[in-house]
C-alpha cells in the first residue's frame, strides 16, 4: 500500500511498511493539521480583482483546512467574485466570511455543481460536498430548524401565529403577498392626517374636504331648503329677484362711458381712436439701415403723449442705438440696434 492523502482533511495516510523510524514525525504532522481543521484563519485570497481558485494541500498546513476563514483581498473589487475551492473530492463543512475590499459579494464553488454566495460583510455556514467533477456548495443554515426557546439577537424569532409587537419598523404593504387586516378606527392615531385623495377614488383634495367643516346637518337637506322644486323659471317666481336697471346707459356704451370712434386692424399696422379722444396706433416697421420713418395710420388731432419701439431679433447679442425721435401728430422716426429688420412700434396720444 502506497501513502495517500484521499482523506476529506487530505492527511498524509502512510502506506503499510513504509516510513519505518520517521512515522512518528509525520504522525504528529498529522494531529497538527487535525487541529488546524477546528481553526480560525485569515486568507488574502483574492490578489487581484479576478475570480481564484485554492486547493487544500495535501499532508501540509493550508488554511482552507481551517473550520472558518475570513477571506480578504488586496485590492477593491469591482463586481462579484468566484472563490473555488478544491479539490473537489473534499468533503468538508466551513464557516466563510466576506471581508473582501470594494462592497462586493463573493461566489463559493467547488465543482460544477450549486453555488453560495455571500454578501460583503457577511458569514455563511457552507457544506463542500466532495464529490468530484459536478461537486456543489450547500449553505448549511438553508434548512436548519431552530427550538422554540432560540432567540436571535437576544429576541425571539416571529412566526406565522406569534403576537408581535414591532418599533421602529417598515411595513411594505405593496411587496408581494403582504396585506394589513382587521384595521379599525381605534388603531389610527388622531394625528395620522390622512391625505382625503386616499378616499374614495381620490378626486377631493384636502382643501374641498375642508369645506366640510362647520356643516352642521345633511347638506342636500340644506339645499333643498333655499330652493324649491317647483320654480317655474320666470323671473317673477324668484325671492329676493335682483333690480334691473332702468337706465338704458347702464346697459349700453352711453353717455360718460368709453366707446370706439373709429378702428382699424392689419397684420402690420393699426389704430383705435375711443369717443373721448384718447387713440392709439400700432405697427410692425421694416427698415433696412439702422431705423426709418414711422407715418402713423391715423394722424393724432392734438399730441403724442408716449411711443415706443421695439427690435424684432434672433437673439439678445449685438450693439448699436434703440430709440425714436422727431416726434411728430403724424410720424416719428427711430434707430435700430440691428441694421436691417422689422420693429414693433406704439404710439399713444389724443
Amino acid at each position: 500500500m502506497s501513502t495517500v492523502y484521499t482523506n476529506d482533511l487530505r492527511l498524509k495516510e502512510i502506506g503499510t511498511g513504509l516510513e519505518s523510524g520517521t512515522w512518528g514525525t509525520s504522525t504528529n504532522t498529522n494531529l497538527s493539521l487535525i487541529a488546524e481543521a477546528f481553526s480560525y484563519q485569515t486568507e488574502a485570497t483574492f490578489g487581484s480583482d479576478a475570480n481564484v481558485t485554492t486547493t487544500i494541500a495535501d499532508g501540509a498546513i493550508d488554511k482552507y483546512r481551517a473550520m472558518y476563514v475570513k477571506v480578504t483581498s488586496t485590492t477593491n473589487l469591482t463586481g462579484t467574485r468566484t472563490l473555488e475551492i478544491g479539490p473537489n473530492t473534499c468533503s468538508k463543512i466551513i464557516f466563510i466570511e466576506n471581508a473582501t475590499s470594494g462592497s462586493q459579494a463573493i461566489t463559493i464553488k467547488q465543482g460544477s455543481g450549486a453555488t453560495q454566495t455571500i454578501a460583503n460583510g457577511k458569514s455563511k455556514l457552507l457544506f463542500l460536498e466532495g464529490t468530484g467533477a459536478s461537486a456543489g456548495v450547500i449553505d448549511a443554515l438553508d434548512k436548519i430548524e431552530i427550538g422554540s426557546s432560540a432567540t436571535i439577537g437576544g429576541v425571539t424569532p416571529i412566526s406565522a401565529d406569534s403576537t408581535t409587537t414591532f418599533t421602529n419598523k417598515t411595513f411594505d404593504a405593496d411587496a408581494t403577498g403582504n396585506s394589513l387586516t382587521n384595521v379599525e378606527d381605534a388603531n389610527i392615531k388622531a394625528s395620522a392626517a390622512i391625505d382625503a385623495t386616499k378616499i374614495a377614488n381620490g378626486t377631493i383634495s384636502n382643501t374641498e374636504f375642508q369645506y366640510l367643516n362647520g356643516v352642521t346637518s345633511a347638506i342636500q337637506t340644506q339645499l333643498n331648503a333655499k330652493g324649491t322644486s317647483s320654480f317655474s323659471g320666470s323671473y317673477n317666481d324668484l325671492s329676493n329677484k335682483p333690480t334691473i336697471p332702468t337706465n338704458n346707459n347702464q346697459l349700453t356704451n352711453g353717455e360718460g362711458y368709453l366707446k370706439a370712434s373709429s378702428y382699424s386692424n392689419s397684420s402690420t399696422s393699426g389704430y383705435i381712436r375711443f369717443s373721448n379722444g384718447f387713440q392709439m396706433c400700432w405697427a410692425k416697421v421694416y427698415h433696412s439701415y439702422y431705423g426709418t420713418t414711422w407715418t402713423y395710420p391715423l394722424s393724432f388731432p392734438n399730441a403724442v403723449v408716449s411711443a415706443s419701439k421695439h427690435d424684432i431679433r434672433n437673439s439678445s447679442s449685438g450693439h448699436g442705438s434703440n430709440y425714436v425721435y422727431d416726434i411728430t401728430t403724424s410720424n416719428l422716426k427711430y434707430t435700430g440696434s440691428v441694421p436691417s429688420g422689422y420693429a414693433l412700434l406704439i404710439a399713444i396720444g389724443y
